[in-house]
Parts: C-alpha cells; structure tokens; sequence
C-alpha cells in the first residue's frame, strides 16, 4: 500500500512559492536562480526578493555543505545518552558540552535521559577519548553510547517542502 501524501500547510507568512523556493534550496542549495526562476515559471528578480525576505526574516538561516563524514575518515557515528547532575540539563549547563569537537549536535531531552548527543569519531580510540570527555565534563553524572549502524534517513535528507 502507497503511503498517501499528506497537504502541506502553509504557515501564513510564506506562501506556495516560498515553500517551492525552500523545497529547492534544500535540495541544492547550488541550483542558479535563473533555472530555479524557469522552473517555477516566476521572473528571476521576484525570486531573489523572496530569498532576501527569507534570509532577512530568519527562515533561511545559512547554505551549507553536505559532507561525507565517512569519506573526510569519520567512520564511527555515536549516540551519547547523558543524564546530568542536579535535575535536567538546562541550555547553561550544556553550553560546555558543545565545546567538545566530536560532538555534532546536543539536545536536551525529556525522558529517561537529560541529553542526548550525536558524535562523530574516526576509530574506537577516538571514540574512548570523547567518550572519556564527555563523562568528565563537571555536569554529566552519566552516559550511555550506542553505535549507529545504518541511517535509513538523514537528516540532509528531511525536507517537508518537497
């Protein structure tokens, strides 16, 4: 059975071309204006001025790139349970945390933990280290890793615009 696709809502400050121009942009953010322009059948100057908005407003935060964290010899990905001390981890508590270079991403959680991280390491040495790091960073009373072993969507690859 096909999943049915499901209608988009449009928040009211952006409208069905904003939503096109995002669904672009996420999935090449290198795509010209002139083709973008084509394909969305809207002069190239209105898209430039809709862009503009976007990045002025904060809905286009920055373009970046994709990287193959594998290929750049960042085999191992790693998901880092925290539980902190003194009740749930608040964003001054974790600040320290993100100081740690492996770490990718840090997020406060409800639930059985107060963090989780993502990390990215190049060996199981590499992976000890941080790990070691992360334990002995003055907030964390505990962790608990787990190797990620196959991603069947990644984040690069959300874009609810499409």
């Amino acid at each position: 059975m096909m999943a049915r696709k499901r209608r988009l809502e449009v928040p009211a400050e952006l409208d069905y071309l904003d939503l096109s121009v995002l669904s672009y942009l996420r999935e090449d953010s290198k795509t010209p204006i002139k083709k973008m322009a084509k394909d969305l059948s809207v002069h190239p100057n209105t898209l430039i001025q809709r862009i503009r908005k976007m990045e002025k407003t904060g809905v286009l935060k920055k373009y970046s790139a994709c990287v193959d964290y594998s290929k750049a010899g960042y085999d191992l990905h790693i998901l880092v349970m925290i539980k902190v001390k003194r009740g749930r981890a608040g964003l001054d508590q974790l600040q320290g945390l993100t100081r740690i270079r492996e770490l990718e991403a840090v997020y406060a959680t409800t639930g059985l933990w107060d963090a989780i991280a993502l990390c990215r390491v190049r060996n199981r040495k590499h992976l000890l280290d941080v790990i070691e790091e992360v334990g002995n960073h003055p907030i964390v009373l505990k962790t608990s890793s787990s190797i990620i072993l196959n991603i069947y969507k990644d984040p690069d690859d959300f874009n609810p615009f499409a």
